[in-house]
């Protein structure tokens, strides 16, 4: 497992993505498990950059490892008074077809083929994961 320190700047997203991607390579993942992958991360980190207060030491917690054959990536985030995303898309309240922001969760529900969730700590922290099947395992559902 690898865990990562993302501060909470657009840059450091961009930053943990390329890392996120290299890490992946050496695991030998192919493209079709790098590109959902590298996907949700950018997705769950924006996410949490844009609902979220950053943990300790001002960073978001990314952490990644090789699970099943597939990828598990989870991230962390400080919390927020504000409802969690995830609770609006579960209750069906999705952006309309019009609107610019709204649709990451519903990208992650897909990239994951369903396989992620949101956990609330004791602390108020948040952390949301997912999961990236390999390609055989995507074949065998």
């Amino acid at each position: 497992m690898e865990v990562l320190g993302v501060a909470a700047c657009k840059e450091d997203v961009r930053q943990a993505r390329h890392t996120v991607i290299e890490l992946l390579s050496r695991w030998g993942k192919g493209a079709e498990v790098r590109m959902p992958a590298e996907l949700i991360v950018s997705e769950l980190l924006t996410n949490a950059l844009q609902h979220a207060s950053p943990g300790p030491g001002g960073e978001i917690v990314l952490q990644i490892a090789e699970k099943h054959g597939g990828v598990f990536v989870e991230v962390e985030d400080g919390g927020s008074q504000q409802t969690p995303p995830f609770t609006t898309w579960t209750a069906g309240l999705m952006a309309d077809a019009q609107s610019e922001h709204g649709r990451g969760l519903f990208l992650v529900d897909r990239l994951s083929h369903g396989n992620w969730g949101l956990r609330r700590h004791e602390d108020g922290h948040h952390s949301v994961w997912a999961y990236v099947p390999d390609d055989a395992e995507q074949g065998e559902r």
